[in-house]
């Protein structure tokens, strides 16, 4: 696409591009608008490239035609839907954040403790489930982080050392926590 393409794109479309672009997300956390309306206008380039194979016509041939028009328009209301879709699924990480532009405060805060307050929402209802040796090794990873490998796995013999039990019974421990917690530790 050359500038001169661009520009009537631009002017005949341009609104409906930016208009599209502030539908899809109303959250600059997860999309700002610029990031939207730069994936419409990959699209856009997307589209006509799509429409010149698929008629055998050139920019200049296929310019200003209803089914341009309607395949142009089709294609920019799938980027929607589609990146839309996307960003809902991601909602419920977002929910409850503050945006940091306009909220600097949120930078400067200084918590100084290891958990958070999620983090003893979790531990108390998964205590209700765990013996009182699983809920301490819990406890001990929880607390210290030292005890989870690179690999994302419990360093049982870290663990074993620290509750002072055999690793094999801190290994039973761990995969009795994995089962009922429903993940591989």
């Amino acid at each position: 696409m050359n500038d001169k393409q661009m520009q009537l794109i631009e002017e005949k479309y341009g609104r409906l591009i930016h208009k599209i672009g502030h539908y899809i997300s109303g959250d600059n956390a997860i999309s700002s608008h610029d990031d939207n309306t730069q994936d419409i206008w990959i699209a856009v380039m997307e589209a006509i490239r799509g429409y010149a194979k698929k008629e055998n016509q050139t920019f200049e041939q296929f310019w200003g035609s209803v089914g341009f028009d309607k395949y142009l328009k089709t294609c920019l209301w799938n980027v929607k839907n589609s990146k839309g879709a996307k960003i809902t699924k991601k909602f419920p990480i977002t929910r409850g954040t503050v945006d940091v532009v306009g909220n600097e405060e949120v930078l400067q805060r200084e918590d100084n403790s290891l958990i958070a307050p999620e983090t003893e929402v979790y531990i108390k209802e998964i205590n209700e489930i765990l013996t009182e040796d699983q809920a301490k090794l819990v406890r001990c990873i929880l607390d210290d982080p030292k005890y989870i490998k690179s690999s994302g796995k419990v360093s049982i013999n870290a663990l074993a050392k620290e509750v002072g039990k055999p690793w094999k019974e801190v290994h039973d421990l761990v995969n009795q926590i994995g089962i009922k917690i429903g993940n591989d530790l």
